[in-house]
């Protein structure tokens, strides 16, 4: 319904009192309509006392209790205005100002301003209005429309909708631009392309230029685009003429051309110029269709004229074009103009729009027919091309054979030479890469021992309990012989590349020798539940041999089946007796298996089945090819079988002489170093309480142990033995720090920092990560991942407790910042975004029912996908508060932001926050703030 209208009432200058119900407006002066102006093409006078600056009143009432409660008011101006109901501030557009230069006009068709109207009382509308630019002179004032709200709103967004397939039409034909400019470009003789890339483009200028006069803010903006609309009306002629001539010349006539943008250029100059006379004084707007009509009837009659001469010399496609331009102006003057008044507005600018794409479709027909007609023109050369072509190639065919044959020779040379050639880099690059795998290996077989050699030996310096000191004996003893082994394994093989190792052969049981073996490894394979058996049917077995390289190679054999078999799996030592003085020796196992594509190279030098950061089992890569050199050197043959998860069978083949010296036989020597538990308990076990929990990542059980054993005074910690146990165990208990090695099981520490940097439940957590990769790379790549520090080994254990109590220092630092005078609720962008938005998810959810008092830690938790220890935790970590503190603060936060914009009365802002009583509301308020809630509203009067 259209309030333009209606019985307003209008007084210059400014009061605020005058929004307000309670003032009178009997003396103000009645307009008979607002959307008034000045000058000549005034649609109404303007008030009386108007000088840029006044109010409006309006009285407006329900007819009946029936009608909807939710309103609209929709403003049309090109000026500045602030809306009020009931004398309360709804709406502003623009600036308000007292001259042009102070006011800021804007233009909001499509805003629908709510009203809420409940009761069939009379309401006061005013609006305090500004308008000193007079954009348009015939429209000073303004138009007004009341409408339900949701009506109103579909309605809007219909018309918007509409508006913009505009756009669709503009985007269609600026695709053709860019296709014909595509086109000129590649075939820059083909004029008509950038002719019609001209004409096209005045198009799409002229509809986008339309759709912005409707839909755009700014008041200056609509008076330029209309500028430019206008600039397309005329000058859309001057290119279409030009897309003609193009059509019907195959050489532009430069005059008629020149005459054309002569007399389009001055008219377009003149109707830009006084385009306001030109749209509402009827002989200026007469005298504009009367050039249009003319400059018709001369320059497009002249067109077609030599469009039709090009037609009868053969290219009657040409029809398809001038049938394009004569729709498009007839379609102009009919649909466009609307000469006949036979359609809306709405529906003058859909047709318009879309028909305008009909000179392209036309022009793109025209474009494939004279393509197919080419294409027939080449298709019959090509013919001819054909034959005088075969007569050729029975004399190149004997030069081309002779040729074929040399190249043929010379192609096979150069292929078997750049065969070898790559051959040679590719296993010289392969040799490097080993080479690589195999010092980094190395290195991390020798850090992790040295870590446990020299980190007990300094703890044993400071520590004189017996049952620690004992404990720390053993990891100094036990990894100082594997690094004994270790160091020996390198110098054999070294030798045996050099030659430099002889057989030191003596009477030797080997029967006895591998019992013997078996059993050392027992209490190795029970601790980690496999079973380990020996099966002979020769009970004993005197031979000539080197005991030393066959207790190496039986050695890492068993170690080997030990080390990749599966918990509660078996292994299995096989002795027989061959024809030809031979015998075997099989170890076979239950376990992880090798790949088929791996079996050739697992005995070659540094070679690794599992090279990755990931892997289950460590070692170096030299074990296997240690044992191939001494299998080799006693004369026999190694043999594998293996499928991945099926398990693996070793069989060496060795030649023998019985001896004939049993006499000198010496009893094989018991096993030197026993194996030693790592699973028993340690001094200083973590215990449970206050102490902060920190989770410890480490796949060495011997290092994990060291390491729980000298922070569990300090800390209460968690222990995994891989990367994705450390993950779920962090997520699951949220520690307040965490240690990871690197080259661990499942996931690497890489992939485990990344991972819990990247989850909000556990991005604030500090990680260390420790390895054996010390170089400048490795150190990068953790700290890019999200480490918070890096310690090679072997580590200073000093430094390691040093870095841990620096993290937490500084973690309490950051608690204590967020937690003083709630800084977190308006420094929140300081946090890592990872953790504000963390923050911002809980806020919002808090904030969306805030009403709603019984909100709990177990809801909000339920809200975000975090247990209540989790989320607990997690807030107490960044801002070192409860969540039901959390919720508080948000409470009383947006409590005095109520008082301060007085939504309410203090017992109804209690409400709106979740508080039942108004007494406890104002008790939490002053114990929050140190002043009640009274304090606010008197404030902000």
């Amino acid at each position: 319904m259209s309030l333009t209208k209606s019985a307003w009432k209008f007084h210059s200058g400014d009061d605020t009192r005058w929004a307000s119900p309670n003032f009178a407006d009997s003396s103000w002066q009645t307009l008979s309509a607002t959307d008034f102006g000045k000058g000549k093409y005034t649609r109404s006078s303007a008030p009386k006392s108007w000088t840029g600056f006044g109010w409006f009143r309006l009285w407006v009432k329900k007819e009946s209790p029936d009608l909807t409660n939710s309103w609209g008011l929709k403003l049309n101006h090109d000026a500045a205005s602030e809306t009020y109901l009931d004398g309360k501030k709804i709406m502003s557009f623009g600036r308000l100002g007292n001259s042009k230069q102070t006011m800021q006009a804007v233009r909001e068709p499509n805003v629908a301003i709510p009203l809420a109207i409940t009761d069939t009382l009379p309401h006061l509308i005013a609006i305090r209005f500004s308008n000193f630019e007079a954009f348009y002179p015939n429209f000073i004032g303004f138009d007004a429309q009341i409408q339900d709200l949701h009506q109103m709103n579909r309605r809007l967004t219909a018309d918007q909708r509409f508006m913009d397939q505009l756009l669709m039409s503009v985007a269609a034909a600026c695709t053709l631009v860019l296709l014909h400019l595509l086109l000129f470009a590649f075939y820059p003789k083909q004029r008509i392309h950038l002719c019609y890339v001209f004409y096209v483009s005045m198009i799409a200028l002229g509809l986008y230029a339309r759709y912005e006069t409707i839909v755009t803010t700014d008041p200056a903006m609509q008076v330029f685009y209309t500028k430019v609309f206008l600039c397309f009306v005329s000058m859309n002629l001057a290119f279409g003429a030009l897309l003609l001539y193009s059509a019907g010349y195959s050489t532009l006539p430069r005059k008629k051309i020149i005459a054309v943008f002569a007399i389009s250029i001055p008219v377009t100059f003149l109707a830009v110029w006084n385009w306001y006379d030109l749209w509402y004084d009827k002989i200026l707007s007469n005298l504009h269709n009367l050039y249009l009509l003319l400059f018709i009837l001369v320059f497009y009659t002249d067109a077609f004229l030599a469009v039709l001469r090009e037609m009868r010399k053969g290219r009657k496609t040409l029809w398809l074009i001038a049938a394009g331009v004569i729709f498009h102006f007839v379609s102009g003057i009919l649909i466009g103009a609307n000469v006949f008044n036979w359609f809306t507005l709405p529906e003058v600018m859909l047709a318009f729009a879309w028909g305008n794409l009909v000179v392209p479709a036309l022009f793109t027909i025209y474009l494939a027919l004279e393509v197919a007609g080419t294409n027939r023109f080449l298709a019959k050369q090509l013919i001819e091309t054909r034959d005088l072509a075969a007569a050729n190639l029975a004399q190149e065919q004997e030069k081309q054979r002779l040729i074929l044959a040399h190249t043929t020779e010379l192609e096979e040379t150069v292929l078997k030479r750049t065969a070898q050639v790559r051959e040679q880099a590719d296993r010289l690059q392969e040799m490097d890469a080993a080479k690589s795998r195999f010092f980094i290996n190395l290195t991390h077989e020798f850090k992790t021992p040295l870590s446990l050699i020299i980190n007990p030996a300094r703890e044993l310096l400071n520590n004189p309990d017996p049952k620690v000191a004992q404990q720390y004996a053993g990891y100094i003893l036990q990894n100082s012989n594997r690094l004994l082994q270790l160091i020996n394994q390198l110098l054999d093989l070294g030798r045996l590349e050099s030659g430099q190792i002889e057989l030191e052969v003596k009477p030797v049981d080997i029967v006895a020798m591998i019992r013997i073996h078996v059993a050392q490894f027992h209490s190795l394979a029970t601790n980690q539940n496999i079973r380990l058996d020996f099966f002979t049917e020769t009970e004993t077995l005197v031979i000539e041999e080197d005991a030393d390289k066959l207790e190496k190679i039986i050695q890492n054999l068993i170690s080997n089946a030990i080390k990749f078999s599966h918990k509660e799996g078996q292994v299995t030592v096989l002795f027989k007796l061959l024809a030809g003085e031979q015998f075997e020796i099989r170890v076979e196992d239950q376990g992880i298996g090798i790949p088929q594509a791996k079996l050739p190279f697992i005995f070659d030098r540094f070679y690794q089945a599992d090279s990755s950061d990931t892997r289950t089992r460590e070692g170096a890569g030299i074990g296997l090819a240690l044992v191939k050199e001494l299998v080799t050197l006693l004369g026999g043959t190694i043999t594998v079988e293996s499928s991945e998860s099926n398990g693996s069978v070793f069989a060496v083949r060795l030649p023998y002489r019985l001896s004939e010296n049993e006499a000198e036989l010496t009893p094989y020597p018991e096993p030197r170093v026993p194996y030693v538990n790592g699973s028993q308990e340690v001094a200083g076990q973590l215990s449970a309480g206050s102490l902060p929990v920190i989770l410890l990542i480490e796949d060495n059980q011997q290092l994990n142990e060291f390491i729980r054993t000298t922070l569990s005074e300090k800390y209460s910690v968690l222990t995994a033995e891989d990367g994705q146990a450390g993950i779920d165990l962090a997520l699951a208990e949220i520690p307040a720090l965490i240690i990871t090695d690197l080259m661990m099981p499942v996931k690497n520490g890489y992939e485990v920092c990344a991972e819990l940097k990247a989850d909000e439940r556990s991005s604030h957590i500090p990680i260390v990560m420790l390895t054996a990769k010390a170089d400048q790379d490795s150190r990068i790549h953790g700290l890019e991942t999200g480490a918070d520090a890096y310690l090679g080994k072997p580590f200073d254990n000093k430094e390691l407790q040093a870095v841990i109590e620096n993290l937490l220092r500084q973690r309490k630092a950051l608690q204590e910042k967020y937690s003083q005078n709630y800084r977190w609720l308006t420094h929140s962008e300081e946090m890592p975004s990872v953790e504000k938005a963390f923050l911002d998810k809980i806020r919002t959810v808090i904030e969306q029912n805030l009403d709603d008092e019984q909100i709990s830690t177990d809801w909000v938790g339920r809200q975000v996908g975090l247990s209540r220890a989790q989320l607990h935790r997690k807030l107490k970590a960044l801002i070192n508060q409860s969540p039901g503190e959390f919720v508080r603060s948000i409470r009383m936060q947006k409590a005095h932001e109520l008082l301060g914009n007085k939504a309410g009365t203090i017992a109804e802002i209690s409400y709106m926050v979740g508080y039942g009583n108004p007494a406890n509301f104002s008790t939490s308020f002053s114990k929050h703030f140190g002043y009640p809630p009274s304090s606010v509203s008197i404030e902000k009067q």
